[in-house]
């Protein structure tokens, strides 16, 4: 049935002769037929029947399944970590028994049982939708079919979880791609957090909902991660399953029955199915029925009560089902599952068509870097191109708004953003009237940027790096968003990322070429000018120019001091009437956290928590200090500054600004530092959980009429649109996990190990400038913006080669 209690076969079987050395199959066996007495009773207009409250017993089965799969396909990788062989494994265990059972139930048994003439049911709609099945798009009635029976809403509802199963299937064929499954520590790591976010996200504890693809997923992660631990719980299972068994009694008495269900469960299946029990280690002798009983019970099983409910009762319908079920799942395993599992690969046979794939290896792994250069570009062209057609013209929000306002109105209005930026939408922007223009030039240069670190990886033969930049950089949600909107954010961060490998490339080869010197022309001013902290990149350039001899430093020069001289003289050129800076927003920022009403007022000792100068200088305007405290926010300095309400204090006087920040620094700050530090790690982390500063696409549409811009919102037909638009909510609604920058920063730490280790001083120049970045971020942030740590998450692009690099792949 369409509810979530059906079970997904046991896909992970790595072999046609079963496990007669374990209780696999019996567990398996036992667990299909739970799905079939479960199911019994729904379809019968009853309820199923419940284990603790938690699932059906057949959800209960649907867990176990799952656990299974976890572990044996785990196992299936570590045996033979080859992506292609993999996938084609998981092939032959889902697809030829489930075309099967699609097929015979949609054109046999359909055109058997339906209540329509056979000509209207075969040319029907729903007919030929039934079998999108194959392509994980499940479709659960047939039109006239099964109509009369107590249950009316599906032909085969146990098809559900087909989809969620090859989509675990997929994530750990990519993990171990990348190489994630090569280290254990890494692999638990990643398990553990993925399983954390669950129980914080998505626990049916905490929410009050299940939501059945995340906890299934769940459970195949507990399953993969006990296999990975199988060396260590093998050795003392008493202590495991004793320590497992109390923890789990403590969080089942604590009230949450599915967190308990995922702490044990998974551990006494996996446990019990890799002991060898006499007779019962036996129960595959005859071959493996449960995947044929999960294809084929629901349908038997609406057949016979369709033909003989209620005359047969439930015990009688049950019974004539079940020997059904059995017998043809018995001759889908010798007839389909099995021959189709002769043409498994093992880790030493080459596969059918394996001569063709190695001819076009050869020819791949002969291209030059150019050629990788080009059909890299190409591919990520095509992929930030049609993003950008169905967001076209661009992703606007507030700080697009106040620069092209600034653009429109010839700076009567001021964005306060860096003048280089205010001179490149000039530029661009002020040109044309169209924003796109702009827009469509920073996804050409970041295309071309990631282009050139990738294709420079493959000639290196650094596979899984390139997996990882491609999948997760530069085709992951937020470089693509952030790239194709008027914010200066993306464009920065991928310019500094190709900026810092031209420079640890040059000055590690003592040299620099023309691709090296077109891709700095191009990244320089916008790693350097484009974010007001983005001058401190300079310190690599100019150590490269330190290093390198006078013929390169002559080529450097000449791309390089032309953009110095154009950013800073933008900024003599285009100064603000009443510039912001750095400090004083800091400064003011947390003076006014300083002041937020604390009960217990511990930290004061009977001492002002802000001197009396500070008091007069925020003030000084005529706002009082309840109303200034009534709008700080914990994330964002903007209401006390822009919200029309608030107290405004940008306009305070010079005077009082400086005495803000001579106070804060003199006084305020060291009285009110632990404040301060929670205040940094807070907005810190509201950042990397990427909680701000992300403006849907359909923010364009009220932006734009603000403007003078001829720009247009989608003027296209374009069908992809929804999809891509799809894609960009999945993404936001799992931005904890798609969107942070843990693994930039994670690398970042590496890198500076590596480095001190090493005694690298190029590679601590590289990561040293990310760490700079990091703490001036950490320390000057007034806004839980995620897009100040963008520059984190394509950092791999960048310190990957760094921390991989030898004399071998740079000579390669």
């Amino acid at each position: 049935m369409s509810a979530p209690n059906s079970v997904q076969a046991p896909t992970g079987a790595p072999s046609p002769a079963t496990h007669p050395g374990n209780n696999f199959d019996a567990i398996r066996i036992v667990a299909a037929t739970m799905v079939l007495y479960s199911h019994h009773f729904a379809l019968t207009g009853q309820m199923e029947p419940s284990f603790f409250g938690i699932h059906s017993l057949g959800g209960l089965a649907v867990t176990i399944f799952f656990v299974l799969s976890g572990y044996l396909v785990n196992a299936s990788w570590q045996r033979d970590p080859n992506l292609w062989r993999f996938g084609l494994r998981r092939f032959l265990r889902i697809w030829p028994a489930l075309t099967v059972a699609v097929v015979l139930t949609a054109y046999v048994l359909g055109a058997w049982v339906t209540q329509l003439p056979l000509t209207e049911y075969l040319t029907h709609r729903a007919t030929a939708n039934y079998l999108q099945a194959l392509g994980m798009k499940i479709h659960f009635v047939l039109p006239g079919v099964f109509e009369n029976n107590p249950y009316r809403l599906g032909v085969n509802g146990s098809l559900w979880t087909i989809p969620i199963e090859v989509r675990c299937y997929i994530a750990l064929g990519l993990a171990g791609l990348i190489g994630l499954l090569k280290y254990r520590p890494v692999l638990l790591l990643s398990i553990a957090v993925l399983i954390g976010w669950f129980l914080v996200r998505s626990n049916p504890d905490v929410t009050g909902t299940v939501h059945h693809g995340r906890e299934l997923s769940a459970f195949f992660l507990a399953g993969a991660a006990l296999y990975t631990l199988e060396p260590y719980w093998r050795r003392r299972p008493v202590l495991w399953g004793g320590a497992i068994a109390l923890a789990t009694a403590a969080v089942w008495a604590a009230g949450w029955r599915h967190s308990a269900l995922l702490l044990g469960l998974p551990f006494f299946i996996i446990y019990a199915g890799t002991q060898t029990t006499a007779y019962i280690r036996r129960a595959g002798r005859w071959g493996d029925p449960s995947y044929g009983i999960y294809l084929f019970a629901f349908p038997i099983q609406q057949t016979v009560i369709q033909y003989g409910w209620p005359q047969l009762g439930f015990a009688g319908t049950l019974c004539i089902s079940l020997a059904i079920t059995v017998a043809l799942a018995y001759a889908s395993w010798h007839l389909v599952e099995k021959q189709a599992l002769k043409f498994k690969p093992s880790s030493s046979q080459a596969w059918f068509g394996a001569s063709a794939v190695r001819t076009a290896k050869t020819r791949f792994l002969a291209l030059t870097e150019l050629q990788y250069f080009a059909i890299v570009l190409g591919f990520i062209g095509v992929v930030y191109a049609a993003w950008l057609v169905a967001s076209w013209p661009g992703i606007l929000g507030q700080d697009s708004l106040a620069i092209m306002l600034e653009v429109d109105t010839d700076r009567v209005h001021q964005a306060n953003k860096p003048a280089f930026w205010y001179l490149y939408a000039l530029l661009t922007y002020g040109a044309t009237g169209r924003v796109e223009v702009p827009i469509a030039l920073q996804m050409l240069i970041c295309a071309a940027v990631c282009a050139r670190i990738l294709a420079w990886m493959l000639t290196r033969r650094m596979w899984k790096s390139f997996a990882y930049c491609l999948v997760f950089v530069a085709l992951a949600p937020s470089v693509v968003y952030y790239s194709s909107s008027f914010y200066s954010d993306g464009i920065y961060a991928i310019a500094l990322s190709g900026m810092l490998f031209e420079a640890w490339r040059s000055i590690r080869r003592r040299s620099v070429d023309l691709p090296s010197l077109l891709i700095l022309f191009v990244t320089v001013p916008f790693a350097i000018f484009g974010r007001p902290n983005g001058v401190l990149n300079l310190i690599p350039l100019v150590a490269m120019a330190w290093v390198l001899s006078n013929p390169y430093r002559l080529r450097l020069g000449l791309v390089i001091v032309p953009w110095l001289v154009v950013g800073f003289g933008s900024q003599f050129v285009y100064k603000y009437e009443n510039p912001i800076g750095s400090v004083f927003p800091l400064a003011l920022y947390e003076t006014v956290g300083f002041l937020e009403d604390r009960p217990m007022g511990l930290w004061e000792h009977n001492q002002p928590r802000v001197t009396a100068k500070t008091v007069d200088a925020l003030t000084s305007t005529g706002q009082s200090l309840d109303k200034i405290r009534e709008f700080h926010d914990h994330y964002y300095w903007d209401p006390l500054i822009f919200f029309p309400a608030g107290p405004a204090l940008l306009s305070l006087s010079n005077k009082s600004k400086r005495t803000i920040i001579k106070e804060f620094f003199k006084y305020n700050l060291w009285h009110n530092f632990p404040a301060f530090m929670a205040s940094r790690v807070n907005i810190f982390l509201y950042s990397a959980m990427a909680n701000g500063g992300i403006p849907g696409p359909p923010a364009t549409a009220q932006i734009l009429p603000l403007t003078q811009s001829v720009s247009s919102v989608q003027p296209l037909k374009f069908s992809p649109r929804k999809y891509l638009h799809a894609w960009y909510d999945f993404s936001i609604q799992h931005r904890a996990l798609l969107w942070a920058p843990w693994g930039g920063l994670v690398l970042l730490m590496l890198a500076l190990r590596r480095s001190l280790a090493r005694r690298d001083r190029i590679a601590a120049l590289i990561s040293g400038t990310y760490a700079v970045q990091l703490i001036a971020i950490f320390i000057f942030s007034i806004a839980g913006e995620y897009r100040y740590l963008l520059a984190f998450f394509t950092a791999p692009l960048v310190l990957l080669p760094v921390i991989c690099w030898s004399p071998d792949r740079e000579n390669a």
